[in-house]
């Protein structure tokens, strides 16, 4: 009563016009926010990644206020100064409600265009023609950067803009590696192959699937047997819930693959145009890759495997695809993409804490990986550690500052550790801010 009190005094000393839009903000509070904090938190666990962890938050009301350690003990969180008002926790929730509604829906649209994709596979050695080269207007587009475009600087003759950008991706810095190779193709060459597929590479590095399939697509339509784009489209394919064109890349990957040359490779018997077809289509697969591993069991095994590895994350088939990573890995030891893949499968099937260390090992062989830091900070959140998991967020916008959706998930790590003091940074994209509470290197 007393806080319905407060309330009815402060929409008093309002405009009538700003009362009443201050009071329809305010109108059932607390159960909009629940029904918010319900709403994300079943979007959350309907989303499934191969390379990007299933991001589950749980924020419950009885333990708002307190963080749980790996081993089980309950401490109070760091700064916690005050409890907070309902009409706070409704405010916080709201905010990263319109985040999440624009990113619902856009994956919801996706979804919905997958399942109507017409199956233009006419022959197993003819699926790259069909499926994958598209002219310019029909793959996903893509923009070159302002700084790029507007370059300039005229004579690239003197410079191997190729090997500058392998060398920025190989040290991690990612942003410069993609100025490199976007120069590359906009002012050298746009049909330089390797140059669109770095490209993605670097996309997907930062967990941005979108720019990754354009890029990808266009080194996939100028080198149709290049084995390593066909399988990085169809791993972003995967993350983008894209299934059917994830399964034909597959699929044409092991029909372009030198290892498998004289294998038989019948057509797909099912149509991808019906969620039916897909999954009878994903079990064809998965034939054909164990057929493919006994055809060359010691060429391209790994390879094979990872592919296994990606069409059972595709069918949740998590026990089998977490198996088959960890076979590729024993092959490829310090393959810091399979280490990552490897933790958001284990991460995918409710097994957050043992996804960890694959997420470490993996920053521990390239430790600007923008994507490995987003996986360990959605298993911290799994597993309730909201002020690391907000620490590793920090540290991932930190190499990729534009990835909106990353500040989204920041913010719901603040609000259910209930650092009401921090969300205006968070809202003001102000990293230099959150330096004085969480260690982090800023790049």
């Amino acid at each position: 009563q007393q806080q319905q009190q407060q309330q009815q005094q402060e929409a008093e000393r309002l405009s009538s016009e700003d009362a009443a839009e201050w009071a329809e903000t305010h109108r059932a509070a607390p159960e909009r926010a629940a029904e918010v904090k319900g709403d994300i938190q079943s979007r959350m666990r309907g989303y499934r990644n191969v390379d990007v962890a299933d991001d589950r938050y749980y924020c419950d009301d009885d333990d708002d206020a307190v963080t749980t350690t790996e081993d089980g003990a309950a401490e109070g969180h760091e700064g916690f100064a005050q409890p907070a008002s309902i009409e706070e926790l409704a405010k916080a929730w709201a905010d990263a409600e319109l985040e999440y509604d624009r990113e619902y829906s856009e994956e919801m649209a996706r979804a919905a265009e997958a399942e109507t994709i017409d199956d233009a596979v006419e022959g197993a050695t003819n699926v790259a023609a069909a499926a994958n080269l598209k002219t310019e207007e029909e793959m996903h587009p893509y923009e070159f950067s302002p700084e790029v475009e507007n370059d300039g600087r005229r004579n690239y003759d003197d410079v191997d803009l190729f090997s500058e950008g392998m060398a920025h991706f190989d040290a991690g810095d990612i942003s410069l590696a993609v100025t490199s190779f976007e120069s590359l193709l906009r002012h050298v060459d746009p049909d330089h192959p390797d140059a669109w597929r770095m490209l993605g590479k670097c996309h997907a590095e930062n967990d941005e699937d979108r720019k990754a399939i354009a890029c990808l697509e266009r080194a996939v339509e100028r080198d149709p047997y290049d084995p390593e784009s066909l399988l990085a489209l169809g791993v972003s394919y995967v993350n983008e819930l894209d299934h059917g064109r994830a399964a034909r890349c597959v699929r044409d990957w092991i029909g372009h693959n030198p290892s498998y040359a004289g294998m038989e490779l019948l057509p797909p018997s099912a149509s991808l145009s019906t969620r039916e077809g897909e999954r009878e289509a994903l079990e064809e697969l998965k034939s054909l890759l164990r057929r493919a591993m006994e055809y060359a069991p010691s060429e391209s095994s790994s390879d094979a495997l990872e592919a296994l590895g990606v069409v059972c994350n595709v069918t949740q088939e998590y026990d089998e695809a977490v198996s088959s990573l960890q076979s590729a890995l024993r092959s490829r030891p310090r393959d810091y993409t399979l280490s990552n893949r490897l933790g958001a499968t284990l991460a995918n099937a409710g097994r957050s804490e043992e996804a960890l260390p694959h997420y470490q090992k993996a920053l521990g062989l390239k430790p600007k990986y923008a994507r490995a830091w987003l996986n360990l900070a959605i298993s911290h959140s799994n597993l309730r550690n909201y002020d690391e998991a907000a620490r590793c967020y920090l540290q991932a916008l930190s190499l990729n500052p534009g990835a909106d959706h990353v500040w989204g998930y920041l913010r719901i790590a603040l609000t259910c550790s209930e650092r009401w003091d921090l969300l205006p940074f968070a809202a003001s994209r102000d990293m230099g801010a959150f330096e004085e509470y969480f260690d982090f290197v800023r790049y």
